[in-house]
Formats: structure tokens, C-alpha cells, sequence
């Protein structure tokens, strides 16, 4: 039990492409504008594009996101700070509540990705990863909830069971991604229009350290009323299998494979398409478990409660050595245009497609549009939204200072919202780049 927990501790959230501080700005919309390092995650064509420099050197780079599908800080502070000293709930109070949580249940994220090492030359370009993902989902039978909530209105007498209590998966390892892409210039022979056709390709391998994943779950939900005492019950079945690293040793290992396209057209147009960790996954053979974990609770509560309850629990957990298995990389489809207003104003907007469900992919379509805007010959600014997905509605705003040798760039975004307390989470980037 300890060991899956903490393995899931580590990331509850979606699979990161690793957005930076420039890719954030742009409300993700970055799979056209990427360009060196940056486009190993949207675009492996657009390595060969220029870029204003033959070498870059990524010294810095993190990217932290933090968010759920419900409770922003707004919500904290209506529903759990107070100055009563004890905060009841009313009736409405509980109803809005629930209200909250959507049909699909409760999702809580995080993900985090730092860039340790990462470099562009020519037309190649490579990066080294720490990557740590996952999902946890709960509550989507909102019916336990409302059973917490609404108690006494339920029937007397009354037996439940819950299927999938949680859901959830988690992943950790290093990530070394490497590009080379080619420009054909031939293609303006046939098209005139069409100065080249930029072909891209990538492979990324994985190093992995932990990951955990639960098969199954299940709440059984009992109370049975006597004259003058009730006897309550809960039991929680839990199914994981897990593999986690006790030292430096990978306990997994696996890669996958990332194409691109890109193109002009005349001289305003840049159109995109990329195909992320193809056919990818993680063969896990060492120190793989299964653990199932069974907790049982009992309380006989006397009636009109002038006796304390009487209360008993129990949990078992028991733990296996598995055969190897392996688990799925995500994998999306980026197609993205870009037009440039003027040199110093470009608009983009972009199209992903999730392939699978693998550690919270969606295969719901996003899409989502950014601009990108110098007032100064030092200063970017950038904007950007996107709308369907894993994550809703994302609104971005992003900044720098790019000098001739050295750019940094940083970026906020919320959830949902457009002021930062009505956020459901938030998202954070900022990169510093060398360019030679």
C-alpha cells in the first residue's frame, strides 16, 4: 500500500509534452512557431527551419502545472474558510457542492518536466528529460459522495456497492529525445508557392524509475438500523501493479518515435503537422508487483447518541512478484498554421488529436489559437488559448527578454477562469536559452 501511494504521489496528472516558457505563452499552440530544442515535443521537422542561430544551448528550463477539474482557490475560501469556529454546511451549501464535481468525477493534476540538458545544431537537435506523469480520478459515482453529504436522507436500511472508487497511474523516468530534419527545396520546381518542404523525424527513449497503475477498485457501502443503535460499514478493495527503482537502476526501459511535415506558403503561411511518441511504450522487468489492499471499517452508533460509537477496522495488504509487462506511451497528432500580420506580429492556431487513452491522453479534440507580438527588438509577448482536451478551457499569457546570445522566457496560464483565484490550477514555464 505505502509503495503505491508513493508512487502516485509523485504525479497526478496528465502526460506532459514538456510546454516551455514559450510553448505556454501561446496557450500550447506552438507546434508552427517551434523552432531548435522547442520543437523535439511539436514538431521534429521544424528543427531544420531557420532560427536566427547554427547552436543553441537550453541551460534552463521548468515547467509546473498544477490543477483539478473543479475547486479553484475561490472555492476554498467560500466553503472552507470562516470565522465560525465550526463551519456547518448548510443544506444549499451541500448541494453546491456536488454540484462542482462533474459527471466524469473528481480529476486532480500535476506535472512537472525540467530540461537537463538540451542542445541544437544544424539541423539536429537533442534534449535529456526528467519527466514525471500520471492521472488520478475518483468520485465518479458521485453517489458516495452524496451519501457523505446527505446521510440521514438516505433509506434507513441500505447496501451499496461502487466500481472504479479511483482511478489512477503515475510515471517517472528520463527522457532523451533526438531530431534531424531535412529541407527539400526541390518542391518549389512542382510549386512555386512552396519554398520547401521541411521533413522531420525523432526518436525518444525512455528511462524509467517508477511507475504504478491500478487494475481495480471497488467500495462496498453498508447500514442496518435496530431500535436504539445502527450499524454502519464500509470496505474498499484496491488492485495495483507497480514497479519502483530502490536505487539508481532503471526498472524500466522503452522508446518511442516522433514525424513531422512543415512547409511555406508565399511568404505569410507556415503550415504544420507532427505525429508525437508513435508506437511507443515501457517494458518494465524489474521489481514488478501486484498489491491488493482490502480496508474495513465498523461502527455501531447508539441512539439519541448519549454513548460514544463503537468502532472497528482492519486492512490487509498483500504483495506479489508479477511477470514483466509494459505500459503505453501516449501518443497525439499536432496540425498547426501560422500567418505573419507583419514582421513583427505573427497569429497561430492549432489542432491536437489524442491517439489513445494511455495515462489520461484524451482523444477529445483541442484547439486553440496565440499570438506573438515584439514591440521591441528585446521584447516578446505572447498570448494564447485552447479549448477541449484533458484540460478545458486554457487562457496564457507569456514574456521575455531575447538578447543576440541569450533568451529567457517565462509563462502563466489558468484553468477555467480568467482572474487567478476563479483558476482550477496553474501552470507556470520559464526557460533560459544560449544561442550561438
Amino acid at each position: 500500500m505505502k509503495k503505491v501511494l508513493i508512487i502516485l504521489s509523485l504525479a497526478t496528472g496528465l502526460w506532459a509534452q514538456g510546454f516551455d516558457g514559450v510553448a505556454l505563452g501561446l496557450g500550447d499552440n506552438y507546434a508552427t512557431l517551434s523552432r531548435g530544442v522547442h520543437a523535439l515535443n511539436y514538431n521534429p521537422a521544424n528543427v531544420a527551419l531557420p532560427r536566427g542561430n547554427i547552436f543553441e544551448f537550453n541551460l534552463i528550463g521548468l515547467n509546473i502545472g498544477l490543477f483539478n477539474n473543479s475547486f479553484s482557490l475561490d472555492t476554498y475560501n467560500r466553503f472552507f474558510v470562516t470565522d465560525e469556529e465550526e463551519n456547518r454546511w448548510s443544506k444549499s451549501d451541500r448541494n453546491e457542492f456536488l454540484d462542482l464535481i462533474p459527471d466524469a468525477g473528481l480529476k486532480l493534476n500535476s506535472q512537472i518536466t525540467a530540461n537537463a540538458f538540451g542542445f541544437a545544431f544544424n539541423n539536429f537537435a537533442l534534449a535529456v528529460q526528467p519527466v514525471v506523469v500520471g492521472q488520478i480520478n475518483t468520485f465518479k459515482d458521485k453517489a458516495l459522495l452524496d451519501m457523505g453529504f446527505f446521510g440521514d436522507h438516505v433509506t434507513k436500511n441500505y447496501e451499496r456497492n461502487f466500481d472504479d472508487v479511483l482511478q489512477g497511474s503515475s510515471f517517472g523516468a528520463v527522457k532523451v529525445s533526438l531530431a534531424y530534419a531535412y529541407p527539400f527545396l526541390q518542391i518549389q520546381k512542382y510549386l512555386p508557392d512552396f519554398p520547401y518542404l521541411a521533413v522531420g523525424i525523432g526518436v525518444n527513449y525512455y528511462i524509467s524509475m517508477a511507475v504504478a497503475q491500478i487494475e481495480n477498485s471497488a467500495a462496498w457501502v453498508k447500514r442496518t438500523q435496530f431500535d436504539d443503535y445502527e450499524v454502519d460499514e464500509i470496505s474498499v478493495d484496491m488492485q495495483a501493479k507497480t514497479a519502483l527503482s530502490e536505487g539508481t537502476s532503471p526498472v524500466g526501459k522503452g522508446r518511442s518515435f516522433n514525424f513531422g511535415l512543415a512547409t511555406q506558403f508565399k511568404e505569410k503561411w507556415q503550415f504544420s503537422l507532427s505525429f508525437i511518441d508513435l508506437g511507443g511504450s515501457v517494458h518494465y522487468s524489474e521489481k514488478t508487483e501486484r498489491h491488493k489492499i482490502n480496508m474495513y471499517g465498523k461502527a455501531i452508533v447508539y441512539h439519541p447518541f448519549d454513548e460514544d460509537p463503537e468502532t472497528e477496522d482492519s486492512s490487509v495488504d498483500t504483495t506479489e512478484t508479477i511477470e514483466p509487462f509494459d505500459v503505453d506511451v501516449p501518443s497525439k497528432m499536432r496540425l498547426g498554421a501560422a500567418y505573419q500580420f507583419k514582421k513583427n506580429l505573427v497569429f497561430t492556431a492549432e489542432y491536437v488529436q489524442g491517439l489513445d487513452h494511455s495515462f489520461g491522453n484524451s482523444t477529445t479534440p483541442r484547439i486553440g489559437a496565440g499570438v506573438f507580438y515584439k514591440p521591441l527588438w528585446w521584447l516578446p509577448l505572447r498570448g494564447g488559448f485552447s479549448l477541449g482536451g484533458n484540460n478545458g478551457f486554457i487562457i496564457a499569457l507569456g514574456s521575455g527578454i531575447d538578447l543576440k546570445y541569450m533568451t529567457i522566457d517565462f509563462s502563466y496560464a489558468m484553468k477555467n477562469a480568467l482572474w487567478p483565484t476563479h483558476s482550477e490550477g496553474l501552470f507556470t514555464g520559464i526557460s533560459l536559452m544560449i544561442k550561438l
